[in-house]
């Protein structure tokens, strides 16, 4: 049987720690975290227990956890196993005591690198690689949409601008900084991969002209139909101005996707009718 303290505020995910082995779970939360983070389906009950931290001061969790580690060394069958689970070696110590009492527990510090990380199976690894895809799907789609509401002028141009901007437009500013932050590398290569953007040595280019159309059509259907620009040259000026082209034969491809999709009636004299 085993008991697992575990310093959130040090490690912030849970990932890679099989807790159904534990029999109990004693959380360690600081006092400015908020939230905790499970991307792991449990079938059978675990038992969690919150400690949370008031006070900010240097240590102070640290402290709390050793508090804990006494208590129950004292209070709870010798036969129960303690495992305690951070980056931080400074527990080792406190380990060494409580397994070199004459009365002695085994406990050890569990730091997470590669030597001691518990293994998952590749079922359970199958599975978080296929939510985490799943979640950036369906980001990288909320994504497209807030784009088709932004001037191309003032879409992000840089590499981190982009994943700064991708998670301050969804919810993924309210969830766990990893994992987001794993989210929001697939988000952009789902962007990529469906060619909505190129990555120029972290400068981020807009491409795709079917994307491009639908953040004008966005823009112009916003605006009331006696607005719209009613001659062909104002209109090119306009795409030109608002998706910040420079070449007229991609002004021309947007202009051919309006009529096609019957958002324009004629284009070949100068006059503009809208349907």
């Amino acid at each position: 049987m085993k008991y697992a303290f575990i310093d959130y505020e040090n490690i912030h995910s849970l990932d890679n720690i099989n807790l159904n082995k534990y029999e109990k779970i004693y959380l360690f939360l600081g006092a400015q975290q908020q939230s905790i983070t499970l991307s792991e389906k449990f079938n059978d009950q675990i038992v969690i227990h919150l400690i949370t931290i008031k006070d900010v001061a240097k240590n102070n969790l640290d402290f709390h956890l050793a508090y804990f580690l006494g208590k129950f060394d004292q209070e709870v069958d010798k036969n129960i196993h303690f495992d305690v689970i951070s980056k931080d070696k400074g527990y080792q110590g406190i380990c060494d005591y409580i397994q070199n009492q004459k009365n002695a527990r085994n406990c050890q510090l569990l730091t997470l690198d590669k030597s001691t990380a518990d293994k998952q199976p590749e079922s359970v690894k199958e599975e978080k690689e296929i939510a985490l895809q799943q979640n950036a799907e369906k980001y990288a789609e909320l994504y497209k949409k807030v784009l088709k509401n932004i001037s191309t002028k003032n879409l992000p141009s840089k590499l981190e601008t982009l994943s700064n901007h991708i998670r301050s437009q969804t919810d993924l500013k309210h969830q766990d900084p990893d994992l987001s932050s794993v989210i929001i590398d697939k988000v952009i290569a789902k962007l990529k991969e469906e060619t909505f953007i190129q990555i120029n040595n972290n400068t981020i280019i807009y491409t795709k002209v079917e994307s491009l159309f639908d953040i004008y059509l966005s823009y112009l259907l916003k605006k009331q139909k006696n607005k719209r620009p009613t001659k062909l040259s104002s209109l090119k000026n306009d795409i030109a101005s608002k998706l910040n082209l420079k070449k007229m034969n991609e002004v021309d491809k947007i202009i051919d996707l309006l009529r096609a999709n019957n958002i324009i009636l004629n284009t070949q004299a100068e006059k503009v009718q809208y349907k």
